[in-house]
């Protein structure tokens, strides 16, 4: 990839970098007393709020989403090779096909949960699904639509879809980074999954689920066999599994969760968090580059870090929880 061809996006994305909440910014979300000081703060941001927005956690949504929609439209239209952008994109795309082929399944319009980030359209996706083909969509999409449509016809039961696109979603994310050919972003994807399956296993454990039920939930394209995901926390194994992921020595905000990870108690809400965690830090690598793929993908990763932290903290106050339990929850900030 000629890194040269993103001089021009990246150019673009400095000057936005500016208007992106600060860390200051966040301390006065949290410590406001009202809606109203809330909604001031905002004003100075591009997060279009009123003040009767902040009380009604759907608006909250709506907004945030509308925003997010509009970063990744600017970024479809102005990256020269979108495979960077659909990085971010596809868990969007596969919760689509997954509400589309629900839709499919049980004859229902559930066209209110679409969720219209992308690159693809709800037409294109929609036809994908009725046929079972496309001329638009990579052939990966293609067959694991068709691949799971054909499993649900057999098994009659819903969840295959669930299972079918999420596994789907992996796949299609490890053949956008290795074609990509970024070091970072192969980092990104593989911190993704594997973390996933880990979280997986954890939640099994805690609801008691059979392994036979767990393994069938894991994706294939992880570090490691699925069946030895199952096996980390009674052998004590995270540890070490995580050193084979994120093989970067010492590193005091990873400190703190490596004990827990030793004794295999760390919990899942641990595990999301240091996932984001770490995934913000192989992306900060991008920080001091002007060329390449990497400050976009920095750049989209933090939007993502900025509508979570903003979610949390708009819906978290409109439902009374206290500004410290929501600080503690608050994701990297970029820039930070």
């Amino acid at each position: 990839m000629d890194a040269s061809l993103f001089s021009q996006v990246n150019t673009l994305i400095s000057t936005r970098e500016s208007k992106m909440l600060t860390r200051e910014q966040f301390e006065r979300l949290l410590s406001a007393q009202d809606q109203e000081a809330m909604a001031i703060v905002l004003q100075e941001t591009d997060y279009l709020f009123d003040q009767e927005d902040l009380s009604d956690p759907n608006r909250i949504e709506k907004v945030l989403m509308s925003h997010l929609a509009k970063v990744y439209r600017q970024a479809f239209e102005e990256a020269p090779a979108q495979e960077v952008v659909q990085l971010f994109t596809l868990p969007y795309t596969y919760h689509n096909l997954k509400v589309l082929l629900k839709a499919r399944a049980t004859a229902s319009d559930l066209k209110d949960l679409l969720i219209p980030i992308g690159a693809y359209s709800m037409e294109i996706l929609e036809h994908l699904v009725d046929t079972l083909a496309s001329e638009v969509c990579p052939s990966v999409m293609q067959e694991e639509v068709s691949a799971t449509w054909f499993e649900y016809q057999d098994y009659k039961d819903i969840r295959v879809l669930d299972i079918g696109m999420d596994m789907a979603y992996f796949r299609h994310m490890k053949v956008l980074s290795e074609a990509l050919e970024q070091e970072p972003l192969q980092q990104f994807v593989a911190l993704t999954i594997d973390f996933y399956n880990v979280t997986t296993v954890k939640r099994g454990l805690n609801q008691n689920k059979p392994r036979s039920f767990m393994r069938q939930l894991l994706s294939e394209e992880a570090l490691l066999k699925a069946r030895e995901y199952l096996k980390l926390f009674a052998d004590q194994g995270l540890l070490s599994w995580f050193n084979q992921l994120y093989p970067y020595g010492e590193d005091l905000a990873v400190a703190p969760y490596e004990e827990n990870l030793k004794l295999g108690t760390i919990s899942a809400v641990q595990l999301e968090y240091l996932e984001d965690l770490l995934r913000f830090q192989v992306l900060e690598q991008g920080r001091f580059e002007t060329e390449g793929p990497l400050p976009l993908a920095r750049y989209l990763y933090g939007k993502e870090m900025e509508i979570k932290n903003l979610r949390l903290i708009l819906t978290g106050r409109s439902n009374g929880l206290n500004a410290q339990v929501l600080k503690e929850r608050m994701r990297p900030i970029y820039g930070q």
